[in-house]
Parts: C-alpha cells; structure tokens; sequence
C-alpha cells in the first residue's frame, strides 16, 4: 500500500481536479482514513466527488462551450431591434451611418480581444485605420495575429484589471465586447479606459450586465420557473434557472461583478447612446436549451419563442426583471 503522504498528495490532486479546489478538514481525513483501511480506491474517490452535487454542478457549466440565447437567428433579430431600430441591423452594421462624423477612427482598441474577431471585422468594415488590440491569454495573441493577415492590427498582453499598457489620450474610439463583467477591479479598468480615450473619443460596449454570478432575486426566478412552466415540455429547460455558485469556480471571473458595469461606466463616461436588450425572462430559459427552438420553419418553435420574447418584453418594461444586456456608447468625463 502506499504510504500515507502519497495517499494524501493523490487525494488533494483529485479534489484540485474534479472539485477545482483544496479539500475541506473533514471530507480529506474521512477519505484517507477510508483508503488506508482498504474501504475506498482512488478511483472510488474521484467518482464520489464527480457524482457529487457540487461536482456534478461545475460539470454542467462550460461557459465557453454552453449555448446561448443569441445562437438563434430570431434572437439576434431581437438584439437588433433594441439596439438599433432595425432587427436586420446589428450595432456594428449601425456605426457607419450612426457615427458616419466620427468614422473611420484614427486609433482604436480593442478590449480583451480573444481570437481577434471583432477587429478584424472592424478593420475590413473601414470603422478603423489603425487597431491596438490586447487579452491576457498567450493563446489568444498568437492566433489573432496568426489570422491578421496585413491588416493595421497590434497586439500586446494586458490584463483587464492592471492595464499597465494604455497611454493617456491616445485612442480615437475603443471596443468592449462582453468584457467588463469578467473585471474584478471594475472600477479601475474604467477608470483608466477613460483616461486612454481622446477628448472627443467614443468607447463601445456590449455587455452582460445583469445580476453578479447570475445569480437572479426570488421574484426574478419565479417569474423564469412560470413562464418555463408555461412552454410545452419539449421547450422547456431542463437546468436551473438560478445557477449554483459552486458554477463559477470553472470561471472565477464570469459576472463577477456585472451588476456594477452600468454605474460604474457612467461614472467615468458621459452616455452618447444607450439601448437595453433586455434578457431578463428569455436569456436563461435558453441557455443551453436552444436545439427545438432553431427549426424556424416549424410553427410550434416559432409560437413559443415568440412566447419566451413577448415575455421578455413585458416584463423588462413593467422593471419586474432587470436588463441583462446593454449596448452602450460614451465619451470620457476625463477631457
């Protein structure tokens, strides 16, 4: 048998593994002593921990895998449609004619740019002539400079909360998609986004920013758990509609502080143009439940996701759910 300090080192890696934390006291004496005394394998260990309720809760979620509301067309329409007025207009196709006397920026950045998406887009759709582009993750700058082709792009490393990079004054326009709600320091990444932006600069955002952590009030998950209730059962979700915090810990950073996103950039940003999006019915209730709504042709998946919006609708003008989504234009207060 092994000895007791191998036995301890293989039981702490498997909680590091399946549960993304250090053991508690007393769970970690209970299963050694079970395994010196021949009651309990490893292998009985980590299928205990991965059948638990927390094991199977971070399991479930998957945040850059999971399916979301905006995978379906009429959707995206939706979003559109508050956000610009035209479902078959989405903010990004909007700036040309909404900002046509600001286009093309001089100088752009892009915040958190991940695979690089948004500023090539932007670059091709002639919105910038010059793009700084920055993420935090190694993987992430090496393919969006693999995939820049000769495009004006520059890439740096940054992290949203230090932002040790950025020069006062020196960005013509900035991008954040979906950003800001993964900041812990929510309040000093705006800050300095505001101080990084020329005086008559704009700064973009898409952004969740709904409750921290996701983590919904009663009155809002009752409303949810009715209209769920009122789907037939092949469209209802099958999930919870308030997730468990023991969720976050695959993304320690996911919504973390989505709650002070709005508050926070009018605190530093004078708002241009605003629009909500709405999400507080519709958004959960198709996370990860979008497969029976995508046969557009079909009218039952067409009746009830214009059920789910009528919903949404509703109840985010009677402000009984709060808005989960906003899109968002601003210039700095910092002139």
């Amino acid at each position: 048998m092994a000895s007791k300090q191998k036995i301890e080192k293989s039981i702490k890696e498997i909680y590091q593994k399946i549960l993304l934390r250090e053991p508690d006291r007393f769970g970690f004496d209970y299963y050694v002593s079970q395994v010196i005394n021949g009651n309990l394998t490893l292998q009985d260990i980590e299928q205990q921990l991965s059948d638990s309720e927390e094991g199977t809760a971070i399991k479930n979620f998957s945040h850059y895998s999971d399916k979301y509301w905006n995978d379906l067309l009429p959707i995206q329409k939706y979003k559109n449609n508050l956000a610009t007025g035209n479902e078959n207009t989405s903010w990004l196709e909007d700036l040309p004619s909404r900002f046509k006397n600001s286009i093309p920026f001089k100088k752009v950045l892009i915040v958190g740019c991940g695979n690089g998406w948004l500023e090539r887009e932007l670059f091709d759709m002639n919105i910038g002539l010059e793009f700084d582009a920055f993420d935090i993750s190694d993987e992430y700058l090496k393919e969006s400079n693999e995939k820049k082709g000769n495009r004006n792009i520059t890439y740096f490393k940054d992290d949203i909360n230090n932002l040790q990079n950025l020069k006062s004054k020196k960005y013509d326009a900035i991008f954040n998609f979906a950003i800001l709600h993964h900041a812990t320091e929510i309040d000093s990444a705006l800050k300095k986004l505001s101080q990084c932006l020329k005086p008559d600069g704009l700064m973009f955002n898409e952004e969740y920013v709904g409750p921290a952590r996701n983590q919904y009030s009663d009155e809002q998950l009752q409303l949810m758990i009715e209209v769920n209730s009122d789907l037939p059962e092949v469209f209802r979700t099958k999930h919870l509609l308030r997730p468990p915090l023991a969720n976050f810990r695959v993304e320690p950073s996911e919504a973390i502080h989505s709650d002070l996103v709005l508050s926070t950039f009018k605190k530093y940003f004078d708002i241009v143009y605003e629009r909500n999006m709405n999400g507080g019915i519709a958004y959960q209730i198709l996370w990860n439940n979008v497969e029976h709504f995508m046969n557009y042709d079909d009218p039952k998946s067409k009746k009830w996701l214009n059920y789910l919006l009528e919903r949404d609708i509703y109840y985010s003008n009677q402000k009984r759910v709060p808005v989960m989504f906003w899109y968002g234009v601003g210039t700095s207060k910092n002139k």
